[in-house]
């Protein structure tokens, strides 16, 4: 697997798709994740709201913003779960930060290359193109601030970090094959595998749980421990909590629930699922 994140015009785009070509591996990109997100039943005209830039301003409500995170961690990890991938931006990086033999690549380059490569391409006005790239870049940084709490520029989140300003697209790409075939990391497959595997099905049952079934479960956390699952979280009826551990034990295909699910009857929700506890609006 890997993971790739780009400033704008540093080349990463391409990158990406050499880097599967070569790997013989499928590329999870902006518009192969809407796709897999509308199968799934998260509208294409939605997705894009949030394509690595911060949301308008309905779409920054909690309901709004852990629905579409869940829908992309489901998609990204079955993709994942297909032998392997690249997957371009979405956050890719802190998506599998956990998952073992996941190369984390960063493409970067000056600013001015970065604007004389969109340049070239498009034709543009030199200083609309440079505005273009510099808001690129500020969306796509909000992008991780909002969703995921993380600096986007952070060299923490990555494995291999490649400046283009003197390395080739074609080298880039061949580092990059070269680093997923380095012994330290096909000797993970076995263990990744399993771990996307558990990802994938619970992202998969808390969809079912908390947007297909709309069960008003707060906080619902799914973990797994050899074999069994364990369930998180808050329920405001006895009857949800059954149903909620029936669901994950039928998506997860295991036997063994331990459901921590707390019953606190007293909350409302509100904005069509935003919850707060009657607690919470009393010292908010």
């Amino acid at each position: 697997m890997v993971t790739i994140s780009r400033q704008a015009g540093a080349g990463g785009d391409e990158i990406a798709r050499l880097s599967a070509e070569e790997l013989g591996w499928k590329l999870l990109d902006n518009d192969a994740a809407e796709r897999l997100l509308a199968e799934k039943g998260f509208p294409r005209a939605e997705a894009e709201t949030f394509e690595d830039k911060e949301p308008g301003f309905w779409h920054r409500f909690s309901f709004e913003k852990d629905r579409y995170l869940h829908f992309l961690k489901m998609v990204s990890y079955e993709f994942a779960c297909q032998a392997g991938g690249v997957i371009l931006g979405r956050g890719g990086q802190i998506l599998f930060a956990d998952v073992p033999g996941v190369i984390r690549v960063r493409v970067m380059a000056p600013l001015q290359d970065r604007v004389a490569r969109v340049r070239d391409a498009s034709g543009g006005d030199e200083r609309r193109v440079r505005q273009d790239v510099q808001r690129s870049d500020n969306e796509r940084a909000a992008f991780h601030r909002f969703l995921f709490h993380t600096n986007w520029d952070s060299p923490d989140l990555y494995d291999l970090i490649i400046n283009t300003h003197d390395i080739s697209l074609k080298t880039a790409a061949d580092l990059i094959v070269k680093a997923v075939s380095a012994k330290e990391m096909t000797g993970k497959k076995r263990e990744a595998s399993r771990r996307l595997e558990n990802l994938y099905l619970a992202e998969k049952a808390i969809v079912a749980i908390l947007f297909e079934q709309k069960l008003p479960i707060r906080r619902l956390e799914i973990e797994w421990n050899d074999g069994a699952i364990t369930l998180k979280g808050t329920a405001r009826d006895r009857p949800s909590i059954e149903r909620c551990q029936e669901t994950a034990a039928s998506v997860c295909s295991v036997k063994r629930v331990n459901n921590e699910i707390r019953f606190e009857p007293k909350y409302v929700e509100l904005l069509g699922g935003i919850q707060h506890s009657t607690e919470e609006r009393m010292t908010g």
